[in-house]
């Protein structure tokens, strides 16, 4: 299902580089939590995927429906000049992060190492990581 969605969003918006697109989602914040006797309940914000596509422009967002096998939603953009920073945080075992700094805001995104049944996934980001992900200020 990922990979006939991620085909798709190459074809759609005519994306150059095959490699330089992965799969993602918001660095998960916890609303509150609420411990009991026996059960601990918990909020976190809602689960949103993307694909994220890299190049030497920038970095597009393409938010993805879970409610319609993973049918692209939108497409939104930041060049690498608008960007204040970026880092790539390498992570232990599922997942890497990215940090994008705005003039105003912080932007979160964890990336997963690999998807199951999806292993281009891991290849497209080895890719990106040995490419800097074409951050290059």
């Amino acid at each position: 299902m990922l990979d006939e969605q991620l085909k798709n969003v190459i074809e759609k918006f005519n994306l150059s580089d095959k490699k330089a697109i992965t799969f993602g989602h918001p660095k998960m914040k916890m609303k509150w939590i609420l411990p009991l006797v026996g059960a601990t309940f918990y909020s976190v914000e809602q689960f949103q995927p993307f694909f994220i596509y890299f190049d030497a422009n920038g970095i597009t967002f393409f938010p993805l429906d879970l409610n319609n096998k993973y049918q692209v939603i939108g497409k939104s953009f930041i060049a690498w000049d608008d960007l204040k920073n970026f880092k790539f945080k390498k992570g232990l075992i599922i997942e890497d992060e990215i940090q994008l700094q705005l003039n105003n805001e912080k932007i979160e995104m964890k990336i997963p190492k690999f998807k199951a049944m999806n292993q281009w996934v891991k290849e497209n980001n080895e890719y990106l990581i040995h490419h800097n992900h074409f951050y290059n200020k």
